[in-house]
């Protein structure tokens, strides 16, 4: 690697997992041609990657912000093509990414042309959960779930996450939900009741959920009969009694 090229990232090199990076690069030639790569592996050790040509002004600097991509996994001015261009080594593969207190790690790198050396490197941390949330395990009969709650002492409105399709919870969307003052439950809950070996329904479902979370003490939610309704009428009733429960009249 070169001593003279760097490679930043910012704000910082630590982030939230949904938040922009601004990557620029300086003490390059003037002109010269290099390749940015970046690439990360998920949890199933899967290599995702992406690469674009850049050129760099009078001052050997470039800034994604402002610079176009000349090729690669994508073209143009895309501050963070780098990220959303990525593919997977391994055709057919989506990226996997279940636990939420582990860091997703992305390496960002400046290359010579495109298959010349590396020049400088840096190391991207998106964090899905941020300081002070508290993740909670939620089991309650034939629920199974994980809530996540923002720092502060609340009540919180709530918002629900149900995956009742099988296959295990993902934590992306419901941990970063947080950020904005959210106490966030993701839930997979069985179409199946385990005690009766009949099929719920959406509305059901919704009810036992919103029992299970009326028992949370940083969480002030309504409960009432839920009765066989339309899964979209269930969801804009719960939405209506989260928003009751977090007025500040109440």
């Amino acid at each position: 690697m070169s001593s003279q090229v760097r490679l930043r990232l910012l704000p910082r090199a630590r982030c939230m997992f949904d938040e922009p990076v601004h990557v620029k690069v300086a003490g390059l030639r003037s002109r010269q041609v290099v390749t940015l790569r970046a690439r990360a592996t998920d949890e199933k050790g899967v290599m995702f990657s992406s690469m674009a040509t850049y050129k760099a002004d009078g001052s050997g600097e470039v800034d994604l912000q402002r610079d176009p991509s000349l090729s690669g996994t994508y073209t143009g001015v895309q501050p963070m093509g780098l990220l959303w261009s990525m593919r997977p080594d391994t055709l057919h593969k989506r990226f996997t990414k279940t636990c939420s207190l582990n860091p997703q790690v992305v390496k960002f790198s400046v290359h010579e042309e495109e298959e010349g050396g590396m020049l400088a490197e840096a190391t991207n941390e998106r964090l899905l959960v941020g300081d002070g949330v508290i993740r909670h395990p939620v089991k309650d009969g034939n629920i199974r779930g994980v809530l996540f709650t923002p720092p502060g002492e609340g009540p919180f409105p709530a918002v629900l996450d149900l995956y009742t399709f099988g296959g295990g919870l993902s934590e992306k969307r419901a941990s970063l939900l947080h950020r904005v003052s959210y106490q966030v439950t993701q839930f997979e809950g069985e179409v199946m009741d385990e005690a009766s070996g009949l099929q719920q329904s959406s509305a059901d479902l919704f009810q036992n959920v919103s029992e299970c979370l009326s028992t949370r003490s940083l969480l002030q939610i309504q409960t009432e009969e839920f009765r066989a309704v339309k899964s979209a009428e269930a969801t804009e009733k719960l939405g209506k009694l989260c928003e009751e429960s977090s007025s500040p009249h109440r």
